[in-house]
């Protein structure tokens, strides 16, 4: 028996791809039901071929395609980023939540709780606010990054915006907020709703153990979020190869096949940690591995147009 705690992104896809295999799984989530902070995008072709596999057709919850992202006022033409109702995906994939006593395997699907895994040793865990608005800008997804963290803009279609930031530096968030809302219009307004949230900044690789004795973790809890913050496209990612490696009785292959797979992830990671530690010319080494990446998955871009974006 497979008990899946935390029933996000990563959880659910395994819930409903490993019971499909014939595995008895059962999930559980201490939400009463799913949220709508964070991750509204998600790179389109990665996410319909994933779900086409669990029998969920991902176009039924695409909001909206933007034409461009633009970040720190630099113009990229998007090339596969979709906005979708993630809170309507979730709450179709949830099911009745159990628990069972005395599972062969847990699953730590928990995000950046980690609840079940050994804690990280100097985790990087970015404090988030955000809202949901209404403006009348051109709904493209907008980000305004610095250093320590960033701000970003994502259109909710007929008018709605999902608006926040982050930053490790829990008093710089507003600032970044009010930089964000200065450059693209998004003048301050009474929210249709608020909160706030976390995010893991830190390469798979400094997320170890992926297995602890019984325990086996998927997603954020392991570190697959991208340097830009994007976790639901490694969270499927991740909970893909999970499967694969307890279908076939391969485990021990997992940690292995995390890092392989999603290296991309653990490059941009590192970028992260390169610009937090001013060690420029290691960020500047690891560009055309992220570039040769993303211009493929997410935006059309050049590195000239990276470095004018970061300033180096």
């Amino acid at each position: 028996m497979i008990q899946i705690y935390g029933a996000g992104i990563a959880g659910t896809y395994l819930y409903h791809f490993l019971s499909s295999e014939g595995l008895e799984v059962a999930i559980y989530d201490r939400r009463k039901e799913p949220d709508c902070r964070c991750a509204w995008g998600i790179v389109y072709s990665e996410a319909k071929s994933f779900y086409s596999e669990i029998g969920l057709n991902f176009d039924d919850y695409v909001i909206l395609k933007p034409e461009f992202v633009v970040a720190n006022g630099v113009w990229l033409k998007n090339r596969d980023i979709v906005i979708f109702d993630k809170k309507k995906l979730l709450s179709n994939l949830w099911v009745e939540m159990g628990k069972v006593e005395e599972p062969e395997i847990i699953i730590d699907a928990t995000g950046v709780a980690r609840a079940y895994l050994p804690k990280i040793e100097n985790d990087r865990v970015l404090p988030t606010v955000q809202t949901k608005e209404k403006h009348d800008v051109e709904p493209n997804l907008y980000i305004q990054m610095e250093r320590t963290g960033y701000a970003w803009a994502f259109p909710l279609g007929d008018g709605w915006w999902h608006i926040g930031a982050g930053n490790i530096e829990r008093g710089e968030i507003e600032r970044l907020l009010a930089e964000l809302r200065a450059k693209y219009g998004f003048n301050s307004t009474k929210p249709a709703c608020n909160c706030v949230g976390k995010v893991r900044m830190l390469p798979p690789s400094r997320c170890k153990p992926f297995v602890s004795g019984n325990v086996v973790g998927v997603g954020e809890a392991i570190g697959c979020v991208s340097g830009a913050g994007e976790g639901n496209a490694p969270a499927l990612a991740s909970a893909r190869i999970l499967a694969d490696c307890l279908l076939n009785s391969e485990l021990e292959n997992y940690e292995q096949r995390i890092l392989k797979e999603l290296e991309w992830v653990e490059n941009e990671q590192r970028f992260v940690d390169a610009m937090l530690q001013n060690s420029y010319l290691t960020a500047i080494r690891l560009l055309p591995k992220i570039i040769s990446v993303e211009s493929r998955r997410t935006v059309q871009h050049s590195l000239e147009e990276i470095r004018k974006l970061i300033g180096i």
